[in-house]
């Protein structure tokens, strides 16, 4: 028996409660792991989530709870003066409020984002604008999508390179 799942089911795909359910159920299992969305998809939208000079670490959150939400546990101050590039998975429909929250508690408004929606797929699209215009600019995309704050979000789409060239 085979469960596929895309991406990493280790990142916010419940890989570990069904491979405990699995364990619980006496069924052998095997984990081999795949490529985290957070990583592969602003790669596909030509970001990388890291840069020698402009950013040290990145910070994968969810933002299936908006900010303030009971059950978050993020502390969005502490995201917003981490100077680390901030992934936000399953996060479209509370991208408004992430933001508001991030530009609330010090990040800059003119902080690079982008939005690579239904990455690797033939109708990938990518929206990038600063931190303060992405919510709206990227209003009209569905999911799945990845959203990307930080400098390295100057790069999407290539736009840096093209200007560099």
């Amino acid at each position: 028996m085979v469960r596929l799942k895309g991406g990493d089911g280790f990142v916010f795909g419940r890989g570990m409660e069904e491979l405990i359910a699995c364990t619980a159920a006496g069924l052998p299992v095997r984990v081999i792991p795949g490529v985290t969305a957070s990583v592969s998809v602003p790669a596909l939208g030509g970001i990388p989530v890291t840069h020698r000079g402009l950013v040290q670490g990145f910070s994968v959150i969810s933002g299936h709870l908006p900010p303030g939400h009971p059950d978050s546990t993020l502390d969005y101050r502490a995201l917003a003066q981490s100077g680390t590039t901030l992934v936000v998975l399953m996060g479209v429909a509370t991208l408004p409020a992430v933001v508001a929250a991030l530009l609330e508690h010090g990040l800059a408004a003119e902080t690079p984002a982008a939005v690579v929606a239904r990455g690797g797929l033939p109708d990938q699209e990518v929206v990038s604008a600063p931190l303060h215009q992405i919510a709206e600019r990227a209003a009209h995309l569905g999911t799945p999508a990845v959203t990307v704050i930080g400098d390295v979000a100057r790069f999407a789409t290539s736009q840096l390179l093209e200007e560099v060239i």
